[in-house]
């Protein structure tokens, strides 16, 4: 199990670099006004972070996950219904935009997933929707200065 971690971090580590130089290479922009490679090169940093962080705790692991841990892929009973939930909502989170609105639809889309496919407490699934749709509301409207769908409810 640890060579495929450290297998597949490498491989998207590569992926990273390829997508660093890629949107370099498209122009990065400045702070106020974003080119066409900005966003790329922030995907491309975060998989470069986060890939190396997984190579590293890869190579400390010391044990090895048990033959009948390591043979199963999905590692909950229901592993396919909440990934087929997910892609539900996804598609929902798609088609509501328009008809309710940014704010409204990114509330619930973070709602119903940490609610109800990976169930946490109502104070942090509260919490949580609330600060993800600011922050987003916050980059994406007033930072970036993007249209976003205001819905029916005028936000």
């Amino acid at each position: 199990m640890r060579k495929y971690d450290l297998l597949s971090s490498l491989a998207w580590l590569t992926v990273g670099v390829i997508f660093f130089q890629r949107s370099v290479g498209l122009g990065l922009g400045e702070l106020g006004e974003p080119g066409p490679g900005f966003f790329p090169f922030l995907v491309s940093v975060c998989l470069i972070c986060f890939s190396s962080i997984y190579f590293v705790s890869s190579l400390r692991k010391r044990g090895q996950l048990s033959s009948v841990e390591s043979s199963r892929f999905w590692p909950k009973s229901d592993g396919l219904i909440r990934i087929s939930l997910v892609v539900m909502s996804l598609f929902m989170f798609i088609f509501t935009m328009n008809y309710l609105g940014f704010v409204v639809t990114t509330f619930l889309f973070m709602f119903l997933l940490l609610r109800f496919i990976e169930p946490k407490k109502w104070l942090a699934v509260l919490l949580v929707a609330c600060l993800t749709t600011f922050l987003s509301y916050a980059i994406f409207q007033l930072w970036l200065k993007a249209d976003l769908p205001r819905g029916g409810f005028g936000f």
